[in-house]
Parts: C-alpha cells; structure tokens; sequence
C-alpha cells in the first residue's frame, strides 16, 4: 500500500509540472544516459506543448539513440520516421534551430543505414548534406555539421559500382568533389572545434587508413584510446578504435 501511494504521489508530481520542468528533467536524465526516461519526459512536455522546439529536437534525438541500439528493425524503422516527423515538426517551428538540423541528420542517416535500396540511401544523403550545409551557415562552429560534412564524403567515396549505378539511374550521377581527402579535411574542422571527441578523431583515422596514411591514423587512435568516455557511445567507438588499430599495426 505504502508503494502504491508513492507511486501515485510521483506521478501526480510528474503530471502538475510544466513543460519546461520536465525537459529539465528529460535534460539530466539525458546527460546521465537514462534515455528512456528522459524520453517519457521529452514525450509529457510535448503533450503539455506541442510547440515545444527543445522537446521535439530531444524527443527525436533519444528516438533515434535507441532505433540505433535496437535489433528489432521493425521497431527501429518505426522508431526512426517518429523521429524524422518529430525533427521536421521543430524545424518547422524554428527554421534556425541548429539542433533540430542536426537531429534530422541523425535519424536521416540511421534510416539511410538500414535502407533496404540504394536509392533511398543516396536520397538521404543529399538531405543530409543540405542540413549539415544549413547549421554550418547559421553557425560556423557547430563542430558536429563538420564532422557530417566529413563523414559524408567518407561514406560517399566509398560507394560500391552498385550504388554509384543507382546515383547515375536515380540523380545523375553523384555530386562533383567528392573524396576521401575531402573527407579529412572536414574531420580536421570538426576537430579544432572538440580536439577531444572520440567520434570525430576515429572518423579522422579511419579515412587516413583509407588513403594509406596507417601512421598519422595510429597516432590519431592511441590518443582516442586515452581519453575519457564523455559520451553513451564513447566506449562502442573506442572498441572500434582499437579494432582499426590491431588491423594497422
């Protein structure tokens, strides 16, 4: 019985708070990589305001973290085009939030990684570059839109005959100016901007490899290996630092 009351005691709390107190809350929880927590509260602020931009963004952001997360590709798919119509309604509601972008790449990008056709791979990545390009014209030093930038030419360049076949069918072909040393150029940019982020120095050291410059890339990852976990994924990318490394040395 004591249960029961506390229960009820907690969520009638939870249900008399605003919207902005329980992003809040959705924020700590968040930082403390609760993330289905921190989703139920996003998902009550936006009941109590649909017009919350914050809570839209952090919604389709903590949607996206699980869909990345999830071996159940139907609930990942579900998962991520809430996600995408949660990012275009905050967009929509402020074209110059730079979060809402970039939560839109995200789950863009997450789609484009279990599409079943290249065609919808290759559609995904022109959105994806038009949003990076966007934040980066409302705010030069929003480090992630750099490191997309990288990551995009990364993955383009890498295209196999098949899914460039399907650019020529589908587009024309793909954009001019793609390559790998593109691709380290903008994980440079990223990099001046968060010197310590795991994410973007492995994106640096996997597209040196690629263009034969194993030693610069096992500098770059036994430094990554050293570095605190800052983030819920940190210790995922470092097993993926580590993996390049032992295929390099």
């Amino acid at each position: 019985m004591k249960v029961l009351c506390l229960l009820f005691l907690s969520v009638h709390v939870a249900w008399g708070q605003s919207a902005d107190s329980l992003f809040q809350e959705g924020l700590r929880l968040e930082k403390n990589f609760h993330t289905d927590e921190a989703l139920a509260r996003y998902s009550r602020a936006i009941q109590l305001n649909p017009e919350h931009v914050a809570a839209l963004t952090h919604t389709s952001r903590m949607l996206s973290n699980r869909a990345g997360h999830n071996p159940n590709h139907e609930q990942k798919i579900k998962d991520l085009h809430e996600a995408e119509e949660l990012s275009r309604r905050a967009i929509a509601l402020e074209s110059r939030a730079t979060d809402a972008h970039f939560s839109l790449i995200v789950t863009l990008g997450l789609q484009a990684e279990v599409a079943g056709n290249p065609r919808e791979k290759i559609k995904n990545a022109k959105i994806i570059r038009e949003e990076a390009e966007t934040i980066l014209r409302l705010d030069s030093t929003y480090a992630l839109a750099w490191f997309v930038l990288g990551k995009w030419h990364h993955e383009l360049s890498r295209l196999n005959w098949y899914e460039r076949l399907a650019c020529e069918w589908f587009f024309g072909g793909l954009p001019e100016g793609i390559s790998m040393d593109k691709a380290v150029h903008y994980f440079n940019r990223a990099l001046k901007l968060e010197p310590d982020s795991i994410l973007f120095l492995y994106g640096q050291a996997i597209s040196l490899h690629y263009l034969d410059r194993d030693e610069q890339a096992r500098a770059i990852l036994k430094r990554a290996l050293q570095l605190p976990l800052k983030d819920p994924d940190d210790s995922i990318r470092k097993e993926k630092c580590s993996a390049l490394l032992r295929e390099i040395t």
